[in-house]
């Protein structure tokens, strides 16, 4: 069976021979709009969520596929996974848990059956999840602490990439959210424990990622300073792995902060960019990093601010460890 189409159609148990909540694949219309209508829209703001329309649209597509527990024909729980075949890259878009059942670690069950089904349906290159910086997201009594979810994916083998991430808008002129981590999920061998984690991911499948998660979110890749840093990081042949539990090594993490003409995306009437591939008069970023020198460099303490004051929820935060 073609992995670009494939689909579980069996409940998976979270942990084998746990009696924990069983995980299932939300395959049909009615449990893709339960997973919309019942889970998400409670956990995240408008700006956050594709509209139920698109986001069953995509589904049927196969963009889009989400694993959850269903009680009473109603989703109380679901992780939402973006797949791009010409990437074989995929991002956990959603990991979100209904008001009044979080805790007790169903959060991972999820997300750990998630990553088995995916691993040996699709075979991903990268599994990918984005994170609030929590030297830069406050926390919030509705949406989390980020530096708890943060040791939730760290719980799970997660590793950091060390590129200056921020997560494009959701169309032409929507708004950005700045200082975000980029963090490697286990997936595969590695998941299963039967090989070590790597110290780096290859940067050509990241860098493919990257560009196409701009062109789809923004309509285009602009030559902004934040963009060109973003992509210069992923220009290597390997992009280093950073353990989120080592404190040292986090702070040393570079970080994607936005000056006041990045925060947006382009509008659909801006003059056309040119690409960071095909900037000439100097290489590219050059005089954007001449000019903010400090910006990628971490900031620490919780109250270091993010360049846009977001301190909201973002994708794939709405889970409490």
């Amino acid at each position: 069976m073609d992995p670009d189409s494939a689909r579980h159609d069996t409940a998976t148990p979270a942990t084998p021979g746990d009696a924990g909540p069983v995980v299932v694949p939300l395959a049909s219309p009615e449990l893709v709009a339960s997973l919309h209508r019942d889970v998400l829209v409670p956990s995240f703001p408008p700006a956050e969520l594709v509209d139920a329309d698109a986001f069953l649209a995509e589904h049927t597509s196969g963009r889009l596929r989400s694993l959850g527990v269903v009680e009473d024909a109603r989703v109380v729980a679901g992780v939402v996974g973006a797949w791009s075949p010409a990437t074989r890259v995929l991002l956990v878009l959603y990991l979100a848990i209904a008001p009044g059942r979080r805790g007790g670690g169903i959060g991972g069950r999820i997300l750990a059956a998630a990553l088995g089904a995916w691993s040996r349906e699709l075979e991903p290159v990268l599994v990918l999840a984005e994170v609030e910086h929590p030297a830069h997201h406050a926390a919030s009594a509705a949406h989390g602490d980020p530096a708890a979810r943060l040791r939730f994916y760290a719980r799970l083998g997660a590793r950091v990439l060390d590129v200056p991430y921020f997560q494009p808008g959701d169309g032409p002129g929507a708004e950005r959210v700045p200082a975000l981590l980029l963090v490697a999920l286990p997936h595969g061998a590695a998941r299963d424990g039967a090989v070590d984690l790597p110290d780096e991911v290859p940067a050509g499948p990241l860098r493919a990622f990257l560009e196409e998660n701009l062109r789809e979110s923004e309509g285009r890749v602009t030559d902004d300073g934040a963009t060109r840093a973003l992509l210069d990081a992923a220009a290597g042949p390997g992009v280093r792995l950073v353990d989120p539990a080592d404190p040292s090594a986090l702070a040393a993490v570079r970080v994607g902060l936005l000056r006041a003409d990045e925060r947006r995306a382009p509008s659909s009437t801006d003059p056309a960019d040119a690409s960071p591939d095909h900037a000439t008069e100097e290489p590219p970023g050059a005089s954007d990093r001449r000019a903010t020198e400090d910006r990628g460099r971490p900031q620490t303490g919780p109250s270091a601010p993010s360049s846009s004051g977001t301190t909201g929820p973002v994708k794939n935060t709405a889970v409490s460890p």
